[in-house]
């Protein structure tokens, strides 16, 4: 069992397609949020319709909410640790969790922490320290990375502007105040504006509409704070 755990999802995306392009079997794909113990015995002990190997993908088990079905497939996947299987989780796995899963082997993908210094300095106003901050996590991080990491933060400012504390409440209270005190400094339509940017960004770039490249977007974007 392989399991692919990290917040920089670009590297680990590609890790998995990597992996899933080199097998020459069948490759089943699985939901971990809708995933029960039935449903993956068979996928796992059960022959492929054109008799080939078999390699069962699971995503985002680890970050389902807690249930029976998870804790049987948990269980169960601790006991047996199969060969063909390969668990991705799009975020960081906890320690302890992830201590229980010895005989599986485990490969980690993690942000710089120039994209975390780069998501707490957005601000209006904090410009010139952003677009530095920005540029060095371009140096070390896909600028994929970048845009879904600041589109993420911008929705978290959003929820903190909008509802406070309440549309954070699965985060932990540190997170809560620090995202509390930079969405502060926003005002919500300036928020609003921003995610329809982004958008925007992401529609011209899945089309190949945009007449520049993302990293040179995002400059622009972070230049109009």
């Amino acid at each position: 069992m392989l399991i692919l755990q990290g917040e920089n999802i670009v590297l680990s995306r590609k890790r998995l397609i990597e992996i899933a392009g080199r097998f020459k079997g069948e490759t089943l794909r699985l939901e971990g949020d809708q995933l029960d113990l039935t449903q993956l015995k068979q996928a796992l002990e059960s022959q492929s319709l054109f008799g080939v190997e078999r390699l069962v993908v699971i995503e985002n088990l680890f970050s389902r909410r807690p249930s029976k079905a998870k804790e049987e497939t948990l269980h169960y996947l601790k006991a047996e640790n199969p060969d063909n299987l390969v668990i991705w989780e799009g975020k960081k796995i906890d320690g302890r969790t992830l201590s229980s899963f010895n005989k599986a082997k485990v490969e980690n993908f993690e942000l710089t922490p120039f994209i975390f210094k780069f998501l707490d300095s957005l601000a209006p106003g904090n410009q010139k320290r952003s677009l530095t901050l920005l540029h060095q996590c371009l140096e070390q991080d896909s600028p994929e990375i970048v845009f879904y990491m600041l589109a993420r933060q911008v929705r978290f400012l959003l929820l903190a502007k909008d509802l406070g504390k309440k549309g954070l409440a699965k985060m932990a209270s540190w997170q809560q105040n620090k995202l509390g005190q930079q969405a502060s400094k926003f005002e919500l339509m300036r928020l609003l504006q921003l995610h329809q940017q982004l958008l925007k960004i992401d529609w011209q770039q899945k089309t190949g509409q945009s007449p520049l490249p993302l990293a040179s977007q995002l400059d622009l974007l972070v230049a109009s704070l």
